[in-house]
């Protein structure tokens, strides 16, 4: 599978759909995920946190609106929609629909996903959930 391929497959398998097993398929077995400062997850982590994802949200889905590849990186450039229907850090469903946009980049290693970065509009989540004074 091509690199654009396996991230696109990646997004909307393990993103989209929940789907834990993928996530084991088409990442290494020392996979890392990194969101914004917080402590990077393995992979039992990840399970972890997009359980926790899709409880909050079980509607998350995002589209992938650019992935540019160079050598063993690859970028992506997302955005989406979801709507709050359980606990997320403490904070009770609003069932409020979120805006959501940020970009990944990933390192892939022998056909499969060895890291994730991401970076994404959090203060944007948090207001569209009205959890921000407007602005």
């Amino acid at each position: 599978m091509g690199a654009k391929k396996l991230v696109s497959t990646y997004i909307d398998e393990v993103w989209n759909n929940g789907d834990l097993d993928a996530l084991e398929d088409l990442t290494t077995t020392s996979f890392t995920y990194h969101l914004g400062g917080q402590k990077p997850r393995d992979l039992m982590g990840m399970k972890q946190f997009l359980s926790t994802i899709r409880e909050a949200f079980p509607d998350w889905q995002v589209e992938v609106d650019d992935v540019v590849v160079e050598g063993v990186l690859a970028a992506v450039r997302w955005s989406g929609k979801a709507t709050h229907l359980g606990p997320f850090h403490g904070v009770p469903a609003t069932g409020k629909q979120i805006s959501v946009s940020g970009m990944n980049f990933y390192r892939l290693e022998d056909g499969k996903i060895a890291q994730e970065w991401e970076q994404m509009d959090s203060l944007g989540m948090l207001g569209d959930m009205g959890l921000l004074p407007p602005t």
